[in-house]
């Protein structure tokens, strides 16, 4: 507002001032309401923007308050611990909180630690119910003798024994066979007779003895030659 004019200026006494007035000028009553408002009227409060929640803690009454980072505040001695009702204008930020964290806190959680993320009740049941495929080492098929004839089969006969058989308590003969693959196998003698006659007879050449009878003067006499086996 300018200043009053002096008395010279507007010839008026040095009684009572007369303010100025231009001619635009409010009247005089509503100059003075605008300026009763202005010291009368209360400024608006400072409005803090939430930006992210960092943390929350369990007070010693049981009460849940969230560390916030505001707007505009980069430092962490700016943080602020807020209880939830004071976040009821920022709950898309708080929502978002829980979903990182996994659910809305519940008392005993570790103290401003985050949770893990848990999987949906959904993911777990489709878990559960999808086929487990279990990979087992595949079993070598027990080998046997083949049928028929062994002859092609067997290599050689490794021995003859005689043996107490544990089911009868009779003494019997068995042939102890060494396969084509290697293998070896425990016999009857009756029945490898059966089954490879002439591996047999092979065993039997291989474990004879022959003598040569000799006369006074030392020849050999082939008609009294004779041979005997060690079986």
């Amino acid at each position: 507002m300018p200043p009053a004019l002096s008395d010279e200026e507007n010839g008026a006494s040095s009684g009572d001032e007369i303010p100025f007035r231009g001619p635009n000028a409010a009247p005089q009553e509503e100059l003075v309401e605008e300026e009763e408002d202005e010291e009368d009227g209360v400024s608006a409060p400072d409005e803090y923007v939430v930006e992210k929640i960092m943390s929350h803690r369990f007070t010693k009454e049981g009460e849940i308050e969230y560390n916030v980072k505001w707007a505009g505040y980069e430092k962490k001695s700016d943080r602020t611990w807020e209880p939830e009702d004071n976040l009821e204008t920022a709950m898309a930020i708080l929502n978002e909180y829980f979903e990182e964290i996994g659910g809305r806190p519940e008392p005993g959680d570790t103290k401003g630690k985050k949770r893990k993320g848990r999987k949906s009740i959904a993911a777990d049941a489709e878990a559960e119910s999808a086929p487990k495929i279990v990979k087992r080492a595949k079993k070598e098929k027990e080998w046997s003798p083949p049928p028929g004839s062994w002859e092609l089969d067997v290599d050689f006969v490794d021995t003859v024994e005689e043996t107490v058989d544990a089911k009868t308590g009779a003494l019997t003969r068995y042939a102890y066979l060494v396969w084509t693959n290697a293998k070896k196998t425990q016999h009857p003698l009756t029945h490898v007779y059966h089954k490879c006659p002439q591996k047999m007879l092979k065993y039997y050449e291989s474990h004879l003895v022959f003598t040569h009878n000799t006369d006074e003067n030392g020849d050999q006499d082939d008609k009294d030659t004779s041979m005997k086996s060690d079986v």
